[in-house]
């Protein structure tokens, strides 16, 4: 008889207000997931309880969505803040870092990388347009995504995933790191400077890119290839767990297995 074959890892998704529902999420995050071979599980971050849930799951996803209030990174807000839910914040602040104690695998995208920046001390610029400027348009004037290209730095973990030092992305953003988390470090950046991607160092569980990678996975490899990632970070967290709970050693990490 054939074994059964292992579940899959499981795969939290932060759910957001989105066209009227209260509790929703692009359909594209689920299925860049289940092409990776998880599976994704919706939650509303404000939800009682909820923390402990997630924390039960094998990886997180922190997603897009409105502004962050900027209380939460000590600037005052401007006329360009819009869509902010300081409870959304509040959560997801708090789950990144639970998550992170924890040793959950963690990918943030847009949003997330903000959330998982500013959960760990640092800021934003309010709007890139007037900090930055328009030379790098990270959206365009009718606030819909824009193609663009982001340097990947040498040696990173990113730079394993994706296999590339430069790729092209989709876009979709006003607001981005300023002041960066000490516990970060970037992986790639725009032209114009905007930090573009971030991970911690000795941590090979936990990255972030400004990038919406589940616009455009289906058809490139590169983006795809973040969710393998996560998924497969996931699949060896369960099994170091499981290993823990036997009493038996976990796998053991291979040199430049880092980044997944």
């Amino acid at each position: 008889m054939k074994p059964p074959s292992p579940p899959l890892p499981i795969v939290a998704l932060s759910a957001y207000e989105r066209n009227g529902e209260p509790f929703s999420l692009a359909p594209e995050y689920a299925a860049a997931v289940c092409r990776a071979d998880g599976l994704p599980v919706l939650f509303p971050p404000q939800c009682p309880g909820g923390l402990d849930f997630i924390l039960r799951c094998d990886a997180l996803v922190l997603t897009g969505g409105g502004d962050i209030s900027p209380d939460f990174y000590g600037v005052v807000a401007d006329e360009s803040i819009h869509a902010v839910h300081p409870d959304r914040d509040a959560a997801e602040i708090a789950l990144a870092r639970a998550a992170i104690a924890q040793g959950l695998p963690l990918l943030g995208i847009c949003r997330g990388m903000q959330i998982l920046n500013v959960a760990l001390g640092g800021t934003l610029h309010l709007d890139l347009p007037k900090t930055v400027g328009t030379h790098v348009p990270h959206r365009s004037s009718s606030l819909t995504p824009v193609a663009h290209s982001v340097e990947i730095l040498a040696g990173s973990t990113l730079a394993r995933i994706l296999g590339k030092n430069q790729v092209c992305i989709s876009s979709w953003h006003h607001q981005a790191v300023a002041v960066l988390a000490q516990a970060l470090r970037v992986s790639a950046q725009a032209v114009d400077g905007v930090i573009e991607a971030v991970e911690m160092p000795g941590n090979p569980d936990v990255l972030a890119v400004q990038w919406h990678p589940e616009h455009t996975c289906a058809d490139d490899p590169a983006q795809q290839a973040l969710f393998r990632w996560l998924v497969e970070r996931a699949r060896k967290g369960r099994a170091r767990r499981a290993a823990s709970r036997s009493g038996q050693a976990g796998p053991v990490a291979q040199p430049g297995e880092e980044g997944g």
